[in-house]
């Protein structure tokens, strides 16, 4: 274990051992002049967090595309007057609620709340107490456990910490795009747009008014309303041309 942690990157993905399950066996990019909406159903339709932007005459990436970086762009330059966007997240069923959210609890190990990502395909999980009201959110992004680690022995000992322990560990002054921000179910579409692009953040989790967790609305969730419809049109898309290119084996 310590050896690996000593590897670089480039040593560890031309290892046969591992590098079949640490590389994507399709890598999908968008070429520089993708449409705002190609990108979007890339993004939507792999499931991928972010999209490279890559240029097509020597395959060098300019940039990557997130969903955050796509509200951000829509709210920026996209402007709709209809009612619909006065309608709340909840009536417009953008989010995922009731018995389909997947929420843990301070006692629940690292370990306990990362097995439930991985089986769920989460990135994120609220963290609630024994009443159901929303404490904190665990993304399995925040590896700040890792800092404290003295060794790898360590680090692998810190999956058998509490989720309450490794919430503990992170910095307070600092602002992630996973930190928790709560809305209610009563929200409109409007408001939770400009919420998201403003603040740059990945996920809202929906609240009661005793706090309760109801629900969850990511900004993957937004962008799949609007590709699957509700929004971007071809007029506001910019240019064509977007690109999959198959990854060595």
């Amino acid at each position: 274990a310590d050896a690996d942690a000593t590897r670089s990157i480039a040593e560890i993905l031309e290892d046969p051992n591992t590098a079949e399950h640490l590389k994507h066996r399709q890598f999908l990019s968008a070429d520089a002049d993708a449409t705002l909406k190609q990108s979007c159903i890339l993004l939507h339709k792999n499931s991928l967090d972010f999209l490279p932007v890559i240029l097509p005459s020597d395959m060098r990436v300019l940039a990557t595309v997130t969903y955050t970086n796509i509200l951000e762009h829509l709210v920026t330059h996209f402007r709709e007057q209809r009612r619909l966007f006065d309608d709340s997240i909840y009536d417009l069923n953008i989010g995922t609620y009731g018995a389909d959210v997947v929420t843990v609890q301070p006692h629940h190990t690292l370990q306990e709340c990362l097995a439930v990502c991985q089986s769920r395909h989460l990135s994120a999980v609220p963290v609630v107490d024994a009443q159901g009201r929303v404490l904190n959110v665990y993304s399995r992004s925040d590896i700040s456990f890792l800092h404290h680690a003295t060794d790898a022995d360590d680090a692998v000992r810190s999956l058998d910490k509490t989720v309450g322990e490794i919430l503990g560990m992170q910095r307070t002054d600092v602002s992630t795009p996973d930190r928790l921000h709560t809305c209610s179910p009563t929200h409109t579409l409007q408001s939770i747009f400009e919420y998201f692009a403003q603040l740059k953040f990945n996920r809202l989790i929906v609240v009661d008014e005793e706090h309760r967790c109801v629900g969850v609305v990511s900004a993957r969730d937004l962008v799949a309303y609007f590709v699957g419809g509700g929004g971007i049109s071809n007029s506001h898309s910019g240019s064509v041309g977007a690109q999959q290119q198959q990854q060595q084996e």
